[in-house]
């Protein structure tokens, strides 16, 4: 199994990442609507006050639907019918702790708020970045956080911070498809300079792969895949610039659902009794965890 190891600090910081010796095999995407039991990491116990405050649908059914878009290592993949990664043994637990069975459905990232939103899921789990946009629509209840993080094709020099007139790839509905690039285009065309092209791609692999092909001059995305895409180009990639912006990860569930603060409570609980520790560090990401899990607390 490998294992990541990077820092989510201020930009300021350097990024520090250690790679173990092997990587998770390749990684088959399910249909949309498609669903599969993650693996599990650990056998908890059902916390029955937590469980009785689930919806009753969820209750019911004794399934909690969860929207994601797989591959995104290693937040989560899809390896020999079952999921994999951080998200997927954080849903294993959570599912042990409410007494219900995680069940995903593979669909667009662009999607998943919206299918939230609807009824369609009650949650999703893919890295979702805590903003002030899908709070509007949904409410989020915070488990990890992680930054967002540049890479290049290596003996490139690409400036995060000094991108006008660049390409950039990113993966379509993420944040530094609708929020970073915009901004940053926005602020090079108000000073006279040339525009930054964001070039969206359906995945984060397509992503790299565009990056590799020459098709854009550097990619944005969470700092976890970034990490993770650089280490397996086997030096094509090299990191650029420093994690910015670090946010919380969150589950959405609809907007004044029961669901959010049964789930803010299990993450604590969680937190607290060490088994987030414990996935975080078997997918090498101790440095994302946060002490309190909280519901819609975005700061842009």
């Amino acid at each position: 199994m490998w294992r990541l190891r990077r820092c989510l600090r201020s930009a300021s910081v350097a990024v520090i990442v250690a790679v173990g010796a092997v990587a998770l095999g390749a990684c088959e995407s399910d249909s949309a609507n498609s669903g599969s039991t993650s693996t599990a990491p650990a056998s908890l116990s059902v916390d029955s006050a937590l469980a009785a405050q689930l919806p009753a649908r969820i209750r019911e059914s004794g399934q909690l639907l969860i929207a994601t878009d797989v591959p995104y290592e290693p937040i989560i993949a899809s390896q020999g019918g079952k999921y994999v990664g951080f998200d997927a043994d954080v849903a294993t637990v959570l599912g042990q702790l409410l007494g219900v069975t995680p069940v995903f459905r593979t669909t667009a990232f662009s999607t998943i708020i919206a299918g939230v939103q609807d009824g369609t899921y009650d949650t999703g789990l893919r890295g979702i970045f805590d903003t002030l946009a899908r709070e509007r629509r949904v409410d989020l209840v915070s488990y990890f956080s992680a930054g967002t993080q540049w890479a290049q094709p290596t003996g490139k020099h690409v400036d995060p911070n000094n991108a006008c007139g660049l390409r950039v790839a990113v993966s379509a509905g993420t944040v530094q498809a609708t929020v970073e690039i915009p901004a940053k285009s926005q602020a090079c065309t108000t000073v006279g300079e040339k525009a930054i092209t964001a070039v969206p791609f359906d995945s984060i692999d397509a992503a790299v792969a565009g990056l590799e092909a020459g098709k854009a001059d550097a990619i944005s995305a969470d700092s976890p895949a970034i990490a993770f895409a650089v280490h397996k180009s086997h030096d094509a990639l090299a990191l650029a610039g420093d994690i910015f912006d670090t946010e919380p990860y969150a589950l959405p569930v609809a907007k004044n659902s029961p669901l959010g603060p049964t789930l803010r409570d299990a993450v604590q609980r969680l937190i607290d009794s060490g088994e987030m520790r414990r996935i975080a560090r078997k997918w090498g990401l101790e440095d994302g965890l946060i002490k309190q899990s909280t519901i819609n607390t975005a700061i842009s």
